[in-house]
């Protein structure tokens, strides 16, 4: 624990630093976000901030498994990370240079998130992941049922952390609260070979809050959230979480659900649920702010971190 925690500490460090360069650099390059019409009219101010801050997040963790780790395990979730990161950069790369509406085509994107998966799916049963902490049974091999069930949580982890990204600081808040649990899983589980890239990660994210937070200076991006949303799945698997993977992201999972729920009530019955979706999008329209609804939908990750320890913690 001691080592994570000054893994985390060291890369927060860096990435207060490193910050502002990659925001000089973004802004000269001119990779400003295009907010899209449906957003609150409160978003429309945001247009133009510079987004992709998610490459320091790969930078900073793959940097970290060069130095300190190189191991097999580090070595997936580095390229969940970067593999889903590439996706999204992509995606952000169309957007800001206009190349179709709003960036990559739905499928395009499911595809390419697919592939990683797949690939990230292979990587964990390669390393030895296969085994999980299941309900009811204890420590079980899936053996090669664990590469579909990867892949399925890289794609479903990926397009929630991406859905929740839609007011300052709410993903990375969220993605901060995982982390802590993925660390502390992985610890208590063992062996925690998925704990130090975790932690650097936990550190480059609550450097990115500083400059993220409302009013936010700096989007991570479809390159940040689609990256975190892969590595985030790779981590949990390594940490026997898998199961357990919709309760510490309880955020991402709301937020998803909120988004099915409200599609599927104006298709089938053409009424609303919800006054926008994702949820946040919701609230927003009834009034709270930004700073307000990070802090709540922060305060309900923390309470499923509790819970996640504590089912975790029973079977140590």
């Amino acid at each position: 624990m001691i080592h994570a925690i000054v893994v985390a500490v060291v890369c927060f460090v860096v990435g207060v630093a490193l910050y502002p360069v990659l925001l000089t650099v973004l802004t000269r390059v001119g990779a400003g976000q295009r907010v899209q019409a449906y957003n609150p009219s409160t978003h429309q101010a945001k247009t133009g901030t510079p987004t992709m801050g998610g490459l320091l997040f790969c930078v900073i963790a793959v940097a970290v498994w060069l130095a300190t780790d190189r191991s097999q395990t580090g070595f997936v979730v580095a390229y969940a990370l970067v593999g889903g990161a590439l996706v999204g950069f992509l995606d952000d790369l169309a957007n800001v240079r206009g190349l179709g509406s709003l960036g990559l085509g739905v499928r395009q994107k499911l595809v390419l998130q697919a592939v990683v998966g797949v690939a990230v799916g292979f990587g964990l049963h390669a390393v030895g992941a296969s085994t999980q902490d299941l309900p009811f049974a204890g420590m079980v091999d899936l053996g090669w049922a664990i590469v579909p069930l990867a892949a399925i949580a890289v794609v479903a982890t990926t397009n929630a952390v991406n859905l929740t990204d839609g007011v300052d600081g709410l993903a990375a808040s969220c993605v901060a609260i995982f982390l802590v649990g993925a660390i502390t899983a992985s610890i208590w589980l063992g062996p925690g070979s998925a704990a130090t890239l975790a932690a650097a990660l936990l550190g480059t994210v609550a450097a990115f809050l500083v400059y993220n937070w409302h009013p936010a200076r700096l989007f991570m991006g479809d390159t940040g959230a689609l990256g975190l949303g892969a590595a985030l799945t790779a981590i949990g698997v390594e940490a026997h979480l898998l199961w357990l993977l919709p309760l510490l992201g309880i955020v991402f999972a709301v937020e998803t659900a909120s988004v099915i729920v409200n599609v599927t009530a104006i298709t089938r019955f053409h009424r609303r649920v919800f006054r926008a979706s994702p949820l946040h999008h919701h609230f927003e329209k009834m009034g709270i702010r930004e700073e307000r609804l990070v802090l709540l939908f922060a305060a309900g990750g923390a309470a499923a971190l509790a819970l996640t320890l504590l089912s975790v913690h029973a079977v140590v």
